[in-house]
């Protein structure tokens, strides 16, 4: 007598309360892990996926599956957590597996992710499509018995961890067939979610803030290139998503990436998407990456990251830059083909002090770095920094907040509902860093995503670089004013001050010096309701719109004077940038249709170079500044968010905050060359 088919579920979760459809990913993981379990077992098995919290709740009562399968990030763990729990005590006799890359090498670490899911009944570790599916065989064929579990399984044992051992990753996948051409993800590309890819897996580097290399044993498994081009092709019929990703964690590595780039931009010239192609460029830039940038153009997210600039924290963190030149020629060549450039730094990582890291930021914005972000050192199950050695060497004090956006009250049939939010543990003291300096950072890091990445003061502020005035001095005098006591008070100041009492106040409040902590403090039902209110989002997308609907005026005015401060640039130069580029971005409730600004006729002329000789002509020219559709269209969103998380509502959009750009007037006549919009 055949044995029915196996009803499988496989859950790649995503928090759904507050997020729309578009914010949400492709569940390209779990549709792995089917298509090569289908393969494998043909109509023995009966796989059905899942994103939706509500959809799998739903169908577990209604289908009863024999096994469930649950992808695991950190952005989900606790999700998982909830619904697994529910799971187990609706199906107490299911198996019930986990597996992703939030999971640590560590016995003792493993042994406490499996106390926190006690529904579980194994970790899948490392590439999970042969595990979960000679998993399966398991369950349908043998008497159960734990000797004979594939490798890559871990289980709990009491207080011990077991596992059967690990099989050696793959340099070449060819065994898994595509979950995109197999037609298992088309019901998400439908829905508008946002299509990832991945050509290729893991990443040769030993980055110790990073769990890509040590997932994959520091090296690179690689798909089919075929299998990949026709992937971007099938998706490229199939939907309309502004925003693609790319999750090659260094892309342009292998000479067959340009060919992947191009079939990219063939979909883009044939439907008008996407608008926007992530990618994680190869960390060691070269010349491939400069004509992957040529190919997706205005698509193309071009991240040169360094962390940090400081040689002996690179060496503590286990990473090598190129070196500054050579990141100088690849930024002025990316920026001549029309790309923004970005990068990233990281603190507090071990050895980094309050000098060397202003440092790295002073150097960045003097290269003219388009967006320079900044984060907070997050410990990532299965990274280097989240081991307790690292800890110890470093002198790590963690503390613990939200991970934004990632919360929601989900209904059961029965009618009960779970609660669940996620949380991130993070680096807040070093053995050369403290945390005052740390909320420093938290206000510094904010001016500069919103007067430099935003575009907010660029204008101002690449004039002020000309007289050789860093922005990190314009920021750094403003923050000193705000901490002294004005007699007479002056409005503009007091003004300024209680804007950063009230940024200072939340960036305090958003951290819990424990686990327990936050989730007593969520457990609560009135905070946890004000955190389902969107009570809670990032601060630096939350305050640039406070900022720019109560403190425009103010803060023109501020920039102004700390840049006047130095006494380097002549008074008429300064009043006709700063004038200008306060009127590129009105007050968010401004209604203004448009504004006319005049400068001297030979104000292009200005630059770094010509200083010395530039004398502004006494001719004017007047250049009307308009409101864009994008620039009605932004206020018209960010003053009717309520009930929605900002950042994943902008991050749909766009880069996150990156998303505020539209809201920049522009001259009437679109050809004019405008002085210094694009200095």
């Amino acid at each position: 007598m055949m044995k029915k088919a196996t009803k499988i579920f496989l859950a790649d979760l995503a928090h759904t309360h507050s997020v729309q459809n578009d914010s949400l990913l492709t569940p390209l993981n779990i549709g792995y892990i089917k298509s090569y379990a289908t393969a494998m077992h043909g109509s023995n098995v009966d796989i059905t996926l899942f994103k939706h919290p509500e959809k799998l709740l739903s169908k577990i009562v209604e289908e009863r599956p024999d096994i469930v399968g649950l992808s695991n990030y950190g952005w989900n763990e606790t999700l998982n957590r909830s619904v697994g729990g529910y799971i187990r005590k609706t199906l107490p006799n299911a198996l019930i597996v986990a597996g992703g890359p939030n999971i640590d090498p560590d016995q003792e670490r493993r042994l406490a992710f499996l106390n926190r899911h006690q529904y579980l009944n194994f970790l899948v570790i490392d590439s999970g499509e042969e595990p979960f599916s000679e998993l399966v065989t398991w369950w349908r064929e043998s008497n159960h018995d734990y000797n004979h579990l594939p490798q890559n399984i871990v289980w709990r044992d009491g207080k011990e961890i077991l596992s059967n051992g690990v099989r050696p990753l793959k340099k070449i996948i060819t065994n898994i067939p595509s979950p995109y051409l197999n037609g298992y993800l088309d019901e998400f590309l439908e829905a508008g979610m946002v299509p990832m890819f991945e050509s290729n897996r893991g990443c040769p580097y030993k980055c110790t803030f990073c769990a890509w290399g040590a997932a994959s044993k520091d090296r690179i498994s690689r798909f089919d290139v075929d299998t990949t081009l026709a992937e971007v092709d099938y998706v490229g019929q199939r939907t309309q998503a502004k925003n693609w990703i790319i999750c090659d964690a260094n892309f342009g590595i292998f000479p067959r990436d340009i060919e992947i780039a191009r079939a990219i931009r063939r979909v883009k010239d044939s439907t008008g998407y996407p608008h926007r192609c992530h990618i994680w460029m190869a960390k060691n830039v070269s010349q491939r990456n400069i004509e992957i940038g040529e190919i997706l153009g205005d698509m193309v997210v071009v991240f040169m990251s360094v962390q940090s600039l400081n040689e002996q924290v690179l060496k503590n963190i286990k990473r090598s830059n190129i070196s500054l030149n050579t990141y100088i020629d690849y930024h002025e060549k990316f920026r001549n083909m029309g790309s923004d450039t970005f990068s990233e730094l990281i603190i507090p990582m071990g050895g980094e002090t309050k000098e060397s890291h202003e440092d790295a930021l002073r150097e960045l914005l003097d290269i003219g770095v388009d967006i320079i972000y900044t984060h907070n050192i997050r410990l990532l199950a299965g990274a280097e920094t989240n081991s307790t050695q690292t800890r110890k060497e470093f002198g790590f004090k963690t503390r613990f907040r939200l991970i934004h956006g990632d919360a929601g009250i989900y209904r059961c049939s029965d009618g009960s509902t779970l609660h669940a939010f996620e949380y991130e543990e993070s680096v807040r003291e070093t053995n050369t860093m403290r945390e005052s300096e740390l909320f420093y950072f938290r206000k510094l890091h904010f001016l500069i995503d919103f007067c430099w990445n935003l575009n907010i003061y660029k204008p101002l502020l690449k004039v002020a670089q000309f007289y050789g005035i860093n922005p990190i001095d314009v920021f750094r005098n403003i923050l000193e004013i705000t901490q002294r006591t004005c007699s007479p008070p002056n409005a503009n100041q007091s003004l300024i001050a209680v804007f950063f009492n009230r940024f200072d106040e939340l960036s305090h409040a958003e951290w819990f010096d424990s686990a327990e902590d936050i989730e007593t403090y969520f457990s609560n039902e009135t905070n946890f309701q004000r955190l389902i209110n969107q009570e809670f989002d990032k601060l630096n997308i939350l305050f640039s719109v406070i900022l720019l609907k109560e403190y425009k005026s103010a803060f023109d005015t501020a920039i102004q004077s700390s840049i006047a401060s130095f006494a380097r640039i002549p008074e008429m130069i300064l009043e006709d940038v700063s004038t200008f580029t306060s009127a590129l971005f009105p007050p968010l409730d401004c209604e203004l249709k448009e504004k006319m600004v005049s400068f001297p006729e030979n104000i292009g002329e200005l630059t770094k170079k010509s200083i010395d000789r530039f004398t502004p002509s006494t001719n004017r020219m007047a250049v009307k500044l308009v409101e864009t559709p994008k620039r009605r269209e932004a206020c018209d969103l960010l003053l009717d968010i309520q009930g929605k998380t900002l950042s994943k509502v902008l991050n749909a959009r766009s880069i996150g905050s990156l998303f505020l750009r539209n809201l920049q007037m522009v001259p009437a006549e679109s050809a004019y060359p405008l002085p210094l919009v694009n200095t």
